[in-house]
């Protein structure tokens, strides 16, 4: 089975184990499951590479959602990153990790969002 990791603090009580199944229709992401990853706040580095890395070398793992780490994730993890999009890099943070053609790619999706809802 495919699945999507998602890096947050208490993955189990968020509203996106909820919403991941419609989003999963949405993206066309096929029969994938949502993985919780919880780590405490400003954890170690080193911790934050060792999960990136599983992500980018596993050839089930569809990519990553990131929830409270997005910075820390970021800067820990940055030249694991085959591509950033350009919020990701003007913010300095990465919300959404994605698995093209054996690359990994970084996205900073929270001003997408905004800037369509205001």
């Amino acid at each position: 089975m495919q699945t999507f990791t998602f890096i947050g603090v208490t993955t189990g009580q968020s509203a996106a184990t909820r919403l991941f199944p419609a989003w999963a229709r949405e993206l066309d992401l096929g029969d994938v499951q949502l993985v919780g990853c919880d780590l405490p706040i400003h954890a170690r580095p080193e911790r934050y590479r060792e999960v990136v890395n599983r992500i980018k070398a596993d050839g089930d793992e569809r990519g990553g959602l990131i929830t409270t780490h997005k910075v820390d994730v970021f800067e820990a993890c940055r030249d694991l990153f085959d591509s950033v999009d350009e919020s990701a890099e003007l913010c300095g943070e990465t919300s959404c990790l994605a698995k093209r053609e054996g690359r990994l790619w970084a996205f900073a999706t929270d001003s997408i969002f905004w800037l369509r809802a205001n």
